[in-house]
């Protein structure tokens, strides 16, 4: 079977982009500034002698455009979304929401058995989130040690322990990971030795969560402007991490199937833990979430309540979450005094309320979703009001401690 040619005829295409341009509601500012730079397109097209466009004109296009120095870096890019945006009509497919950076690989040395590694992750199970997570940080090592190692056979602990003392500054998290990903090439033959026993085990004190008491949450939930659409989404996305606790991942993921707004339930299958949840919403969550969906929420065929408030209007990401909530806190006014100020905050803050409110421990472990009641541990530390019911007295002091305080009273000979 020959490989399908992708073109089409110059003035088909303008119509189609066109088309495309009203149908995914973009402003008329973006519409005329594609149209012009479309313009250049069919002038450039028409130079090189040609009547089509096909995806390596578009390529040339750009590769000449590039050194038209009169036009910003803002129109360049513009330039090449256009190209993509018609590659992307030519193809049959939908216009995606941003240009999407080429996947990042491991040096060429360790490709390989990087590759093996990660697939290794998806047969076991491994969720999405570890499996990017894990991605990153053995990529991260692997391109440390390749100036210095040819080869796996040539890889060695003093190698590890060079990385690890004088060049990382990776977080806990990924020494666990990277002595996970060593262990499985020793396992696999592919190193002599087991380089996992070299990465070295860190005991850093677990912070506190970042929290925000009542009034604080009033506050910056008033300094959302909700007679605007991107308002009333931005409101209920708040509301869902700080009145039930949800997290940016299960926010981005909902979709009106999983809202019964007859129960006021939500019923989700977590992403990070893969179990199910049914939540019951209170009446401002409640609101909140209609108002979004009936009066600020575009039509569309995505399947997902939360769009952004730009063309292409795709669903949004876990980081405008975290976006979102950044702004608001800027807003408030609130002085987080180095408290992190994202979604995660404000599910933390809903969980320390739960516990110092004195609902039983099983009660929001089955709120927040945890998997295992001991994750209630990282709220308690800072429910100081039962802990003060659990503190000993302190004992008298005797013997020699007793003589060394000057309490010579105690002392028994």
């Amino acid at each position: 079977m020959t490989q399908k040619v992708f073109e089409e005829n110059i003035a088909v295409l303008r119509e189609k982009l066109k088309q495309r341009l009203i149908a995914y509601r973009y402003s008329n500012g973006s519409y005329r500034t594609y149209m012009r730079i479309f313009g250049w397109l069919e002038k450039f097209i028409s130079e090189c002698g040609e009547t089509v466009y096909t995806p390596k004109l578009g390529y040339l296009f750009i590769a000449e455009y590039r050194f038209q120095t009169q036009l910003s870096p803002h129109e360049f890019n513009r330039a090449k979304v256009l190209v993509q945006r018609l590659d992307e009509i030519l193809s049959g497919k939908s216009f995606t929401l941003r240009l999407e950076d080429p996947k990042p690989t491991a040096p060429r040395q360790f490709r390989e058995w990087h590759e093996k590694y990660c697939e290794h992750l998806r047969q076991v199970g491994s969720s999405e989130s570890t499996l990017r997570s894990h991605t990153r940080y053995t990529r991260r090592i692997l391109e440390s040690l390749a100036p210095n190692v040819t080869s796996y056979d040539a890889l060695s602990a003093a190698h590890v322990y060079d990385y690890f003392v004088n060049g990382d500054k990776s977080t806990n998290q990924s020494y666990s990971v990277v002595r996970r990903f060593f262990s499985y090439l020793h396992k696999n033959g592919v190193t002599k030795e087991n380089l996992s026993l070299c990465v070295p085990s860190p005991r850093a004190p677990k912070p506190l969560p970042s929290i925000y008491d009542s009034n604080e949450i009033e506050s910056l939930i008033a300094a959302v402007d909700r007679t605007n659409p991107v308002g009333k989404r931005d409101y209920a996305i708040m509301l869902l991490a700080s009145h039930l606790g949800l997290r940016s991942s299960d926010i981005v993921n909902l979709t009106p199937d999983n809202v019964n707004l007859e129960t006021k339930t939500i019923s989700i299958v977590q992403v990070k833990t893969g179990n199910p949840v049914k939540l019951v919403m209170n009446t401002e969550v409640e609101k909140a979430l209609s108002d979004y969906i009936n009066n600020g929420r575009l039509q569309s065929a995505h399947d997902k309540i939360f769009l952004s408030s730009r063309a292409p209007f795709m669903p949004i990401k876990a980081a405008t979450c975290f976006a979102v909530t950044r702004k608001y806190f800027g807003l408030s006014g609130i002085a987080t005094q180095g408290r992190r100020r994202g979604p995660h905050a404000l599910r933390a803050s809903y969980a320390t309320a739960l516990v110092t409110k004195g609902v039983p421990y099983p009660v929001a472990q089955k709120a927040l979703g945890h998997e295992n009641i001991e994750s209630l541990k990282y709220y308690v530390r800072i429910d100081a009001k039962r802990l003060r019911n659990c503190a000993l007295d302190v004992p008298k002091p005797s013997g020699a401690f007793a003589a060394l305080i000057g309490d010579l009273a105690e002392v028994t000979v």
